[in-house]
């Protein structure tokens, strides 16, 4: 039901009102939906954006720069994942897996860890192509996402 069928039925139903096709009730009930559906059609919108999985533009944009990248070069489903991944915590694990994950969030494809515990040094070898920028914002994230004791190296290589 449309936001003027349900304002007509609540008025009609008090027997107060009677809604005509050319009574001023009507005309004002018409200019009163036409402002509602815009704002209905907003919030449907503002939901739609609110869930990483329905987002399709300022939801996914928003949080892109809140987590310091806006990724538009690439397709929306690998902009989702990389979202979901960043907004994950390691949740106290640090792991090589839990490592890996994290840097797929970057949109790193091709690399390897390596870890040396005894030294808390961990090593990441990239092969991806990436431009002086995208490898300042790989640095700069790995230095707020990896635990502080451990010292991490990353190199960028050639494939």
């Amino acid at each position: 039901m449309n936001s003027f069928d349900s304002m007509k039925t609540k008025l009609e139903c008090t027997g107060l009102y009677k809604v005509t096709a050319k009574s001023n009730i009507r005309a004002e009930l018409l200019a009163y939906a036409e402002g509602l559906n815009t704002e209905f059609d907003m919030l449907k919108t503002m939901e739609r954006e609110l869930f990483i999985d329905t987002a399709e533009n300022c939801g996914i944009t928003e949080r892109e720069r809140f987590v310091g990248k806006i990724n538009a070069d690439y397709p929306l489903e690998k902009r989702r994942k990389m979202l979901k991944i960043s907004e994950q915590k390691v949740g106290g694990k640090c792991t090589p897996d839990d490592f890996k994950r994290i840097v797929r969030g970057y949109g790193v494809e091709n690399f390897t860890i390596a870890e040396a515990p005894t030294r808390n040094r961990v090593d990441i070898k990239i092969s991806d192509t990436k431009t002086d920028a995208e490898k300042k914002l790989i640095e700069k994230r790995v230095k707020a996402d990896f635990p502080l004791h451990l010292n991490v190296i990353i190199s960028y290589v050639n494939a």
